[in-house]
């Protein structure tokens, strides 16, 4: 199984000023809890060990062995952990334990590799999740799950069904449920008729229009009534 081990030692200080100085000396206050333990274990791990779980191919999802120094250790994964906003170092991180026999609920990212052949006739390749629920053993939780859409043609393309998983693993998604497809792009026909669209409400708009009323057409306009006939002619 791969795992990774982690040295933690017991916190007997806690609160702001003891997390606080804790942070100086390279660690992070951290809590583990779960089944295996009587109550949350408080305790203390480096923060550049963590770090390098977390940034490693499954990160979270890496089941770690947690030494705890004078008790024992306990099979755990990263629960949830904060970064400080500024420094963006960890500031703490809560633990799990696990059971390595039982399955488990985990999500691991989605990937697609190659160039789609309707990709190559100007389409574009569309994927409606980049992370997959899973049900397996911890030691079986892939670090992600990938596809080839390389033989995919315009507006094909590939179910839950027919992903090919590793051994043990189950999606917890429906068979029938399409993830990614191959969308065409839009014809000048489909382009035209939205315009054509536009156009027609755009005249209904017009049509609703009144003429300005500030304006009178020249056909009403008077003959000058100050301007008399030359008599003497």
């Amino acid at each position: 199984m791969e795992h990774v081990t982690l040295k933690a030692t017991a916190r007997t200080e806690l609160g702001k000023g003891p997390n606080r100085r804790l942070r100086t000396t390279g660690q992070i206050p951290s809590v583990a809890y779960g089944k295996g333990t009587d109550k949350a274990l408080s305790l203390a791990v480096n923060h550049d060990s963590l770090l390098g779980v977390l940034g490693s191919p499954k990160g979270r999802n890496s089941v770690i062995y947690l030494d705890v120094q004078g008790d024992k250790n306990y099979a755990v994964m990263v629960r949830d952990y904060t970064f400080h906003p500024i420094t963006r170092r960890l500031v703490h991180a809560d633990f799990v334990t696990v059971d390595e026999n039982a399955m488990i609920e985990v999500e691991v990212p989605f990937v697609t590799t190659g160039r789609s052949k309707g990709e190559i006739d100007g389409g574009t390749v569309l994927v409606s999740t980049r992370r997959l629920p899973v049900r397996c053993l911890p030691a079986a939780i892939p670090a992600m799950i990938t596809v080839d859409v390389t033989a995919l043609g315009m507006e094909e393309g590939i179910k839950v069904k027919e992903i090919t998983l590793p051994a043990g693993v189950e999606v917890l998604l429906p068979g029938e449920r399409r993830i990614v497809i191959v969308k065409a792009p839009k014809s000048a026909e489909d382009k035209g008729a939205e315009g054509g669209a536009t156009t027609a409400a755009d005249a209904k708009a017009d049509a609703g229009k009144k003429p300005d009323a500030g304006k009178k057409p020249d056909a009403a306009k008077k003959p000058d009534a100050a301007k008399k006939p030359d008599a003497k002619k």
